[in-house]
């Protein structure tokens, strides 16, 4: 027999059935009509195109006649041909040629003359008459002959000073044939150009038809394009080895190599303590003139004997952190030589062997720093000596500890398909990399950098550091600075800057386009977070750090490119150009779903927040960690905007929660899912990285119930969320287990262990297998119990025969009962209004008991106790799902 819930249920899914059938027929009636009317509209443009064909054909055949008739005559022909006619027909009204038909008809005069008189004429003429006429169309045409000598002789002047003119004005043609080609040859290429512009922008990227003044306007952009690219090519064509720029320099390395404190110690300051957790998290430049190298680097320099030919040094601090690697890639793409700090007391890290794959897909040329070189046993620190030398002068143990670690080191590489050695042996920097030992702490082996990364892009990079004048500018960082207002640092490599130039700049709610106030940069060996006095300039030439100071930036993207707005370039088109930056960011977020918001400081710290929440790594484990989808993002301070757009998140699952618990009521099943086994509510959070909470916000968040998380490194907002996690399936997870229903078989050990025959049912029972726990409901099938999948039938009736309420074990209650516990005695109490079962007529000792399952159930103990269960237990389940035929 069918029970009525399972009766409604087959209902609800057929229903569900024919309901996705129709919906895909409706899908299926809507690609047809789409393809029909596609169809239609290519035939239409197929059609309009022959009929455009068809006309141009026929111009040029007429074209074509009218100039083997000497009829197709040019502009300047027909201008010359109308003032002819109009001096014609002023010496007509002067007398002195006869009117236009009296000479064409001379000749047929004088042959009428001869011929005798037509009947019905009056008289006939006579002599004297005769000879009169013949004198007077004599006269006539001798006047005629004049008057046509006279025209050509003039005609004759017109076309010699027409010659002459042609001459003095060489951009004019003279024979209307070159003229009519040219005219045609530019309608051509006009409707060429307009066929080609059409096809390609007659309609948007959402495939509607745009009108003429978007269709102009997407022209102009085209054209706009092409303008700056060629001015790029020719700025490009027009660099010189004279002309060398400073050199960027990105510094790479695994966490607590020592990146930053390389910088610090030359330039002696301290930006590291500064720092999060000592991790870098922003990109920092400095910038090294050429004289302070040279004042640094005198003793080395003297012993190699070599001149420095560029103008400084530009050094980007790239965070070593591996959770950075959209930066690392933005700043290894600025980078012309990389410096790869790799730690001597634990050779190549994994953050390391990454940097190297970096590199190698970048082909970006790089040194390696041997840093921590002060931690060997012994080492007595001379920075003032050249690292050669300081390592020639220490003991025998720490020279013999340096060799062993330098070839570990050098084998290590030498796994990653690289060659290496130590600066001073390499006699071919082409084929090895050059490794220069150095103490960050005790300031070894600075001088010796420093002398490498001056001297080495001056003999292997001069193409690529020869300076030209295309724009290459990356946005670092937005802030607002006390007396100066918002600014933008702000990494020149090259073109120039200057002052009241019109810029264009991605924005979190679109392009910027404003005008530079200022330009500043920092004194010289300082670094760009620091702060200190600013040197202000009328123009910047890259490479170099700047800080630009404009109205309206507050919303700029910090990692995006920077573009000038010049006299020949379209502001649309720039507009669109530097919000390409944006669109790759946007593809990662999905609107409209579940997922958490994300806000961070910069586009580069949100590109690499993004990254690591979408691969986080593997647990202590080394099981890989589950995704974190994204719903939002933003950039900047958490504000009340911010918390409200997360509050959908909320409000979106509170609705799903109630529509799932309405159609559980409806048909006693969730058909949308159960709201025990979904985490939804733990996505209406807010993750903020490095950047601060507004008051406001705050209060909003509370109120509406929005959690905000921020931290300073990416590491703690994944632990975070994590545990915010955890912590709704734990709560989950024991609501849950009231309702979970373990899968248990037992049976009655014999007819002298049924204590009492009726509610409550006391038996002495034998579990066969699963588990039998506190709060099972009990079943009877009226089918056999054959333990096997593949031979047990389905039951068409089951006992509801009550609920396990105590379990007991040699008179002592216990919580749960399985095969290895033996002989148990059990209490089974049935509800209100269900039906007792009498003894040997529905029931006896001989009868196999089984836990009653569900649907859900079975979902709750896979989304809450899949590790609970043993895998005999998820057998014994999809046993008893086919006898109690559950879907």
């Amino acid at each position: 027999k069918v029970t009525g819930k399972l009766a409604a249920l087959q209902e609800m899914q057929r229903k569900l059935r024919e309901e996705q059938e129709r919906i895909e027929r409706l899908e299926e009636e809507r690609k047809k009509a789409e393809e029909e009317q596609l169809r239609l509209m290519q035939e239409e443009e197929e059609a309009a195109e022959e009929a455009r064909r068809i006309k141009k054909e026929k111009k040029k055949e007429k074209e074509e006649q009218l100039r083997k008739e000497g009829k197709l005559l040019s502009k300047k022909q027909k201008e010359q041909q109308a003032k002819n006619e109009a001096y014609r027909k002023q010496l007509e009204a002067q007398g002195v040629v006869p009117p236009r038909g009296e000479g064409d008809d001379a000749d047929d005069d004088e042959e009428d003359d001869d011929q005798p008189a037509k009947e019905g004429q009056p008289k006939k003429l006579t002599k004297n008459e005769i000879k009169q006429m013949e004198k007077e169309r004599k006269d006539r045409l001798k006047a005629l002959q004049e008057e046509r000598e006279r025209r050509a002789k003039e005609a004759e002047e017109a076309a010699a000073e027409a010659a002459r003119q042609a001459k003095e004005l060489q951009n004019i043609a003279d024979d209307w044939e070159e003229e009519a080609e040219q005219d045609d040859g530019e309608e051509e290429q006009e409707e060429e150009e307009e066929s080609d512009d059409g096809e390609a922008s007659e309609y948007d990227s959402d495939g509607q038809k745009l009108s003429k003044t978007a269709q102009r306007a997407r022209y102009q952009r085209k054209k706009a394009e092409q303008r700056r690219m060629k001015r790029m090519e020719q700025n490009l064509s027009n660099k010189s080895k004279d002309n060398l720029r400073c050199p960027v320099i990105c510094v790479l390395g695994h966490v607590d190599t020592g990146k930053t404190k390389i910088l610090d110690k030359i330039r002696r300051t301290n930006v590291q303590d500064g720092e999060a957790g000592g991790i870098t998290q922003q990109i920092g430049a400095s910038y090294f003139p050429v004289d302070a190298i040279t004042e640094k680097t005198l003793a080395v320099k003297q012993l190699h004997k070599t001149e420095y030919n560029v103008p400084g040094l530009l050094i980007i601090d790239t965070p070593g952190h591996e959770s950075f690697t959209n930066l690392r890639t933005r700043g290894s793409s600025l980078c012309d030589l990389a410096v790869l700090v790799v730690d001597i007391m634990h050779g190549l890290e994994p953050q390391t062997i990454e940097s190297i794959g970096l590199l190698k897909v970048r082909r970006a040329p790089f040194i390696i720093a041997f840093n921590k070189i002060d931690r060997l046993y012994g080492w007595v620190p001379m920075p003032e000596l050249p690292v050669q030398e300081a390592l020639s002068k220490q003991a025998k143990n720490v020279q013999d500890e340096f060799k062993q670690r330098y070839d570990f080191t050098v084998n290590q590489l030498a796994e990653q398909g690289l060659n290496a050695c130590v600066f001073y042996e390499n006699k071919d920097v082409r084929t090895f990399i050059n490794m220069v030992p150095t103490s960050a702490i005790s300031g070894d082996g600075m001088m010796d950098l420093l002398f490498l990364l001056t001297t080495l892009p001056s003999k292997m990079l001069v193409d690529k550091i020869m300076y030209h004048e295309n724009l290459e500018c990356t946005v670092l960082e937005v802030k607002a600075i006390e007396g100066l207002g918002t600014t933008m640092d702000v990494i020149v490599v090259n073109g120039r800057l200057q002052e009241k130039q019109t810029i264009v700049v991605c924005g979190l709610d679109g392009p910027i386009v404003t005008q530079i106030r200022s330009l500043l940069t920092p004194q010289p060996m300082k670094e760009m977070r620091v702060k200190t006095p600013y040197v202000h300039h009328k123009e910047i030439q890259g490479a170099i750090g700047v800080k630009i100071c404009a109205t309206g930036i507050e919303r700029a993207l910090a990692g995006s490119n920077l573009c000038v707005l010049g006299e020949d370039d379209d502001e649309d088109e720039l507009r669109q150009e530097v919000m390409k930056d944006l669109g790759g960011i946007l593809k990662k977020v999905r609107k409209n779903e579940d997922g958490v918001y994300v806000q961070a400081s910069t586009l580069g710290s949100l590109e690499a927040l993004l990254e690591f929440l979408e691969r986080p790594g593997e647990d202590r484990d080394g099981k890989p960690n589950k995704a974190i989808p994204v719903s939002g993002i933003g950039i900047g301070p958490v504000s009340k905007y911010d918390v409200m757009r997360c509050g959908v998140m909320l409000e979106r699952e509170r609705e799903w929660v109630k529509m799932c618990e309405k159609e559980h009521a409806a048909t006693g099943d969730w058909i949308s899912g159960n709201p025990l086994n979904s985490i939804k509510e733990a996505y209406a959070c807010i993750l903020a990285f490095d950047v601060p909470v507004l008051p406001d916000a705050e209060r909003l968040a509370k109120e509406i119930g929005i959690v905000i998380y921020t931290a300073e490194i990416i590491y703690h907002l994944f632990d975070n969320f994590t545990k915010r996690v955890a912590e709704i399936r734990a709560k989950k997870k024991e609501e849950a287990r009231k309702k979970a229903v373990y899968p248990c078989v037992f049976k009655i050990v014999d007819d002298r262990c049924i204590f009492n025959k009726k509610d409550p049912y006391i038996l002495g029972v034998d579990v066969l297998e699963g588990a039998l726990k506190l709060g099972t409901p009990v079943v009877i099938p009226n089918k056999p119990w054959t333990g096997d999948p593949k031979t047990q039938e389905a039951a068409t009736e089951m006992l509801e025969f009550g609920q396990v309420m105590s379990i007991e074990k040699d008179k002592k209650p216990i919580e749960s009962a399985t095969r290895q516990t033996g002989n148990i005695a059990i209490r089974i109490e049935q509800r209100r209004n269900m039906r007792e079962y009498t003894f040997g007529r529905h029931w006896d000792h001989e009868s196999i008991f089984l836990s009653r399952l569900n649907r859900e159930s079975i979902d709750l103990l896979k989304e809450h106790f899949r590790d609970d269960l043993p895998k005999d237990d998820w057998k014994l389940i999809v046993k008893l799902k086919k006898v109690q035929n559950i879907v």
